[in-house]
Parts: structure tokens; C-alpha cells; sequence
């Protein structure tokens, strides 16, 4: 840890610790029951298509991807002009197509009915006539009621950001002193750069002229205060340049509006020692792009790749490591068909009634695991993993290249989720882990309830408050340097943990009528499907509408 890094970070966070965690699965004979299972109930393997609201960007730097400690991934979209006044045609483009398709007797629903539920909010909000009245608002009225409709249909996942630029100012001004004359390390120009905004510049490289800049800086800091106007407008100016002008800066504060999710996440069915205990293993560590597979079983050449193997659900792998051979480390669904029959699963999970035949009962339940669980990739619930793809653009070549970022182990995602200023670990009320041979469940890691689960996912880390409140005692946190490495960089101490909530991701079964779903066709069309947008000319032949 540098004493640079420390200073930078402790201007939100403060305390310096080092824990110890508790290590030893907690075992669990079953599961409580009293709430509902919190996956995806299905007969058995068929295709979907996302039916949920999750707002969708075709440029590719709006992302922040990040897998950090306690198994999730923050998935930060920042929102421009073009994600806000698209926002609303978009959902129409999506229930149209889709009332074309089933009209068309292209597909047919199955299994579930989250389509109705999408077809009925949309119209239930009247969506259709607000766009139509477009014409007749300015634009900042439609962008308003746009990101009010984006929050009311994706509860506490849009977050308007207001940070007084002062402090901010003053907080990097600060940093630049501290930094002393030598500002050549690359470990200083990073801390240096990610502090004018902390947790949202997410910089792991930096341009020779970006270099410069920060030196300007750091003379101008030295030359005068932090409210000097000199200081004031370079500060602005390297702001704004390293955040690709996404952050507006407008009356004394830095304005945004961002949409966050947090996403509980399987890695490598492994552990690893650290100074901080022995942890869930991650994998690959460092920022990896997002990579077309040229090597398959299925249809290569793409970001969004289909397996054939029904494990994977036919929904898209986001791969980000080639791991030799045909195979690859992704981004993909559960990849573990839970029977519900499973010994340790409650009996109220076990007789569930399907919503399209209410005489027949599910047989089958994904159910991500939130702890050590796949041979390498990172798994995710898998509606949420439709909802990645979807939220991602629509084109291939707009998605290669997009960097995620993978902590080590031992590394917290601590981040400022509403801009308040009070920064919290991340997290999420998803308490499911268990351990699976040969793709199957066999036993839990852990209870399903809160204070037993994080007793095994954080041991002896966590500490709660009189409200029940939940607080990390100490917090290590990495930096990113270049591609490929991350190192960790401070420890600080008694940070709340933020715990957003959670749901399993909206998708919609069907079954295909022209082709058959695993066919090469079949594989284009639930790929085409995925990618439709208002922003983004489908191909009608490859949906059978032309």
C-alpha cells in the first residue's frame, strides 16, 4: 500500500485494519423455506428472450463491469442523451417485435409469463402514448419523464449523481501535494487520475497526453489553492477528459444518472490464500475485454456466443479469456440445473405450479451459486445474464473490447452508489451457495438466511449495527494496472455494505415454430432476437419476418 493511495482513498474512507477471515464451509443439513427460491423454475432446457427493463447503450464506454469480494459483480451503466431519449422507443421496438413474432405463430410462449407481465406494464404505463406526444415536448421534459419511467420500472437501480465539485477539488488538490515532486511511478498517475472522481474514472491506463495533464496539476496545485480558477478549470478539463465527457459539471457540481445493478456471481470451484484467510477464488484477475470466440461448438465469431450444450440454457456467453481448445472463460448463466427434488432444498420449493399449466409442476430450478462453483468462468442468475447481454450493444463489433474488471480475492468493490458521499462495500441480499460435482448439486456451502450466510461468506469480517445494518470491519481495495493485473493498494476500515436487492432476471421460454431452437438457424434467431432495438437495424430473415 502506498501512503499516496491511502491518502487519496481516505478522503471518503477512513481507518487503516487487517482481519483475519473464518475459513471452514458452514454446513447446512437444508435450506429455510419461508421465502421463495430465489432462480428460475423450468421443465427443461428451451429458449428465451429477455422481458425486462433494463436500459440498453450501444456505446461501448458507457460500462463499468467489476467482480470484487463477497462473489458479485457491480454493473454501472452511465446514461447519455442517447440511452435516455432511447430508452422508452426501445421498449416499444422489443414489445412490438415480439407480439409480430407470436402473431406470426413464430414462436409460441412457454413455461412462464413474464411477456404478459412486460406487455401489461408497458401498457399499464402508458408508454406508447407518452412517446407519441414527444413532438410536443422540449427535450429536457422528455428526458426527465424518460429516466422517471427507467427508475419506476426498475426499482432502486437508477441513481441520480450530484457531487459538489469543492470537495472534490479540494480532495485531489490535496492528493497532488502529497504526491511530492516524482509523479513517474505508473501506481502514482493511476492513484492520481481515478482520485478526481473516486470510483468512477475506473482509469488503468493513461495517454502520454493524459500524463501531461496530471503533471499541469500538480504545478497548478502547487501554485495556488484548491479554489483557485486555474487549478478550478484543469481539474474540469482532466476530469472531463478521463471520463470520455460522460460526467457533466455544470453549477459547482458533477451531474450524472447512472443505472447500477448488483449481480451475485459463481468463480472457479476453488480457494486461495491470503493475508486476509483462505477465499473463493476468482480466477483471472485484472481487466480482461469482453472477445469473440473463434473456436467453438457453436456458431463462432461473435461476442454474444451460443453454446449447444443445453447446460448453458441458450442463453449468450460473454467470454473473456481463451482458455485453450474450444474452450473459453465467460460471463454465462448458472450452467447447474437444480432438480427441485435436491436434498437439502425446503419442501415448499419442491411442488411449485407452472404459471402457463398450473396442472403441471416444475421439475427443474436454476439457482446461482454465490461462492466457488464453476471451472473458471463467472456464473451469474440466469435472467441477470440475459439482462447483461441486453444491456450491452446490440452489435457485435460495438461489444468486443468492452474491459471488466476482476479484483483479487481479497478485494472489496467500495463505491459511492448514490453519490452521497458516504461510500459503501458492495453487495446484495442473495444468500444461496452450495457445492456441485459433475454439474450437479450435492450439498450446501452454507445456510440460505442472511447472518448465516455471510457468516460463511465474509467469517469473522462483518459486524452488525443495532438496526441490523451490516458493516465490513476491514476493507482491502485493489487498483488496476493495465491489462491483466491488479494489485491491492490500501485497507480501510468499518465500511457499511450495501446490500441491494435481489431478483431473478425476467426472461420469457419459447418454443420456436420454422427451425428447431438448436439448429444453426434456430441459434441465429435467439441471437438476432437478443440484439433488438430501436438503435439497431434486425435482420428480419434471420427473425422470419422477411
Amino acid at each position: 500500500m502506498t501512503r499516496l493511495r491511502a491518502l487519496i482513498l481516505s478522503t471518503a474512507i477512513a481507518g487503516f485494519g487487517l482481519s483475519s477471515l473464518a475459513t471452514n464451509a458452514v454446513q447446512a443439513e437444508g435450506w429455510d423455506g419461508s421465502k421463495p427460491a430465489p432462480g428460475i423454475y423450468f421443465y427443461w432446457y428451451e429458449p428465451s428472450f429477455y422481458a425486462g427493463f433494463a436500459p440498453r447503450s450501444q456505446d461501448p464506454s458507457r460500462f463499468h463491469i467489476e467482480l470484487s469480494r463477497g462473489n458479485q459483480i457491480r454493473f454501472t451503466m452511465v446514461l447519455g442523451k442517447d440511452e435516455m431519449d432511447n430508452y422508452l422507443d426501445d421498449l416499444l421496438v422489443r414489445q412490438k417485435t415480439y407480439k409480430e413474432l407470436i402473431d406470426n405463430k413464430i414462436i409460441k410462449l412457454s413455461v412462464n409469463k413474464n411477456h404478459e407481465r412486460f406487455d401489461e406494464k408497458i401498457g399499464q404505463m402508458k408508454i406508447a402514448d407518452f412517446v407519441a406526444t414527444r413532438s410536443t415536448l422540449d427535450e429536457k421534459t422528455y428526458r426527465a419523464t424518460s429516466v422517471k419511467a427507467m427508475g419506476d420500472l426498475n426499482p432502486g437501480r437508477v441513481f441520480y449523481i450530484h457531487i459538489p465539485t469543492a470537495k472534490l477539488y479540494a480532495d485531489w488538490h490535496a492528493a497532488l501535494l502529497a504526491a511530492g515532486d516524482d509523479l513517474s511511478s505508473t501506481e502514482t498517475q493511476l492513484d492520481l487520475a481515478n482520485a478526481v472522481l473516486p470510483g468512477r474514472v475506473n482509469a488503468y491506463t493513461l495517454s502520454d497526453a493524459q500524463k501531461a495533464s496530471l503533471q499541469k496539476a500538480a504545478e497548478l496545485a502547487k501554485a495556488g489553492g484548491a479554489d483557485s480558477a486555474d487549478f478550478a478549470a484543469h481539474a474540469e478539463a482532466f476530469l472531463t477528459d478521463v471520463t470520455k465527457g460522460h460526467y457533466v459539471i455544470r453549477d459547482g457540481h458533477v451531474d450524472a444518472i447512472e443505472y447500477t445493478h448488483i449481480l451475485p456471481s459463481g468463480t472457479v470451484k476453488a480457494f486461495v490464500k491470503t493475508k486476509h484467510g483462505r477465499l473463493p477464488a476468482f480466477g483471472v484477475n485484472g481487466v480482461w475485454d469482453l472477445m469473440e470466440r473463434e473456436q467453438g461448438r457453436g456458431i463462432t465469431g461473435m461476442v454474444d456466443y451460443l453454446s449447444s450444450n443445453p447446460g448453458y440454457g441458450f442463453i449468450p456467453l460473454l467470454a473473456y479469456q481463451h482458455a485453450g481448445g474450444v474452450y473459453y472463460n465467460a460471463f454465462h448463466n448458472a450452467g447447474i440445473r437444480s432438480p427441485v427434488g435436491t436434498r437439502y432444498f425446503p419442501k415448499e420449493w419442491r411442488k411449485v405450479a407452472s404459471e402457463r399449466d398450473p396442472k403441471k409442476n416444475y421439475k427443474n430450478l436454476w439457482l446461482v451459486s454465490r461462492g466457488p462453483s464453476s471451472h473458471g468462468c463467472t456464473r451469474l442468475d440466469s435472467g441477470q445474464m440475459s439482462e447483461m447481454r441486453h444491456a450491452l450493444p446490440s452489435a457485435n463489433d460495438s461489444m468486443v473490447g468492452i474491459p471488466t474488471f476482476r479484483n483479487l480475492p481479497q478485494c472489496y468493490d467500495v463505491f459511492d452508489i448514490n453519490g452521497d458521499g458516504k461510500p459503501e462495500v458492495m453487495g446484495v441480499k442473495y444468500y444461496v451457495a452450495y457445492v456441485s460435482k459433475g454439474h450437479k448439486p450435492v450439498k450446501p456451502w452454507a445456510p440460505n438466511t442472511r447472518k448465516p450466510y455471510y457468516k460463511w461468506l465474509y467469517g469473522e469480517n462483518i459486524s452488525y449495527n443495532d438496526d441490523g445494518s451490516a458493516v465490513i470491519k476491514d476493507v482491502p481495495v485493489c487498483r488496476f494496472i493495465g491489462k491483466h493485473k491488479a494489485k491491492e493498494a490500501a485497507m480501510f476500515k468499518d465500511i457499511p455494505l450495501y446490500e441491494a436487492a435481489f431478483e431473478p432476471g425476467p426472461i420469457q421460454f419459447y418454443t420456436i415454430k420454422p427451425v428447431s431452437f438448436e439448429s444453426r438457424k434456430g441459434m441465429q434467431f435467439n441471437r438476432e432476437l437478443r440484439r433488438v432495438s430501436g438503435q439497431y437495424d434486425a435482420d428480419r430473415s434471420k427473425l422470419f419476418l422477411k
